[in-house]
């Protein structure tokens, strides 16, 4: 964030591209948007954004546990839609493979793909990233070599 920042439409203003752009990489573009209005939303409850020391860090954190939440959600629904069955207007998925390279992507859990976002699109260092997301150097290492292991395949070696 740049510039002097005092009120909460200033400090919103300043990390929403950044904060819809991770959310993008984490969920899609159909749901980053909801995500991001969902975090601010809960974090005004609480708290002013002005408050804040580092806003952008914060807010990423607060998109990254939304996004868990949004995740175990839609992993419920499936295993209920394995047990119970598709409805019947749902079509046969089952046998489609995932060989494209984003749906490999979005099929990573989302701290592997925040991790992946974070260093390998927006160009910070493990270090950075460890720090913007409050996780160890070590975690994020271990989250970019999980991901590497899975999207080895489309890799050109």
């Amino acid at each position: 964030m740049r510039g002097v920042v005092t009120t909460d439409q200033d400090v919103y203003e300043a990390v929403a591209p950044s904060l819809v752009r991770f959310a993008t990489a984490l969920v899609g573009p159909s749901d980053a948007a909801d995500v991001v209005s969902a975090v601010v939303v809960r974090v005004l409850s609480r708290r002013s954004l002005s408050s804040l020391e580092k806003p952008e860090a914060y807010l990423m954190q607060a998109v990254m546990n939304e996004v868990r939440q949004l995740h175990r959600g839609r992993t419920r629904q499936r295993a209920a839609v394995v047990r119970v069955g598709p409805g019947p207007d749902a079509r046969d998925t089952a046998d489609i493979a995932r060989t494209d390279l984003t749906d490999a992507v979005m099929a990573l859990p989302p701290q592997q793909r925040a991790a992946a976002y974070l260093v390998y699109w927006c160009g910070y260092t493990a270090a950075e990233a460890a720090e913007l997301m409050g996780w160890s150097d070590g975690t994020v290492r271990r989250y970019l070599h999980l991901v590497r292991n899975k999207l080895g395949r489309f890799t050109n070696e």
